[in-house]
């Protein structure tokens, strides 16, 4: 991806954008290809011998399973409160995967509603240190693990059966 395409629309028509790009250009192209080469276990998301250099570096403690550790060194690295749902939902898929959540907010309520998928459970309690520490301190914080739910038709009726559990 060349540095033009990450600017906005209005700003890849101006001369001087234009000339930055093209002093830009060789020097993102290097840095790309020098990222590409780093080891897979150098990055938190695949560290395995150098997570506690991450944690010791980020101040975190070393407890929990691999990827509650790998969840909470990801979470400290994107560090900055989400103020959206949005932000809020992407900071989580970058730690726990996509699809592994659903997070829902109730503004009237001040609540924030975090599911996990029953494969992510393990990862429920480094999620929700994580989220007390991002989230603002008037907003209630409830989190479960969700089961899948049956629905039956019986007679015109809707039958629903699920089960959560609350921490």
């Amino acid at each position: 991806m060349q540095y033009l395409d990450y600017l906005p629309d209005v700003f890849k028509e101006t001369r001087e954008y234009r000339a930055l790009a093209g002093a830009l250009g060789p020097l993102a192209d290097g840095v790309r290809e020098a990222v590409g080469e780093v080891p897979e276990a150098y990055f938190p998301t695949t560290a395995e011998e150098l997570l506690p250099r991450w944690e010791r570096v980020l101040g975190l403690r070393e407890s929990g399973t691999l990827e509650e550790r790998r969840f909470a060194v990801l979470s400290r690295l994107a560090g900055v409160r989400p103020y959206t749902i949005e932000r809020l939902k992407r900071q989580l898929a970058a730690s726990m995967g996509e699809g592994n959540f659903q997070a829902e907010v109730y503004p009237e309520d001040f609540l924030l509603r975090v599911t996990v998928t029953p494969g992510a459970e393990g990862l429920m309690g480094a999620m929700a240190r994580e989220l007390r520490r991002m989230i603002p301190a008037n907003i209630t914080l409830e989190t479960a693990v969700g089961t899948e739910q049956a629905a039956a038709v019986y007679g015109g009726a809707v039958l629903a059966v699920s089960e959560k559990i609350s921490l």
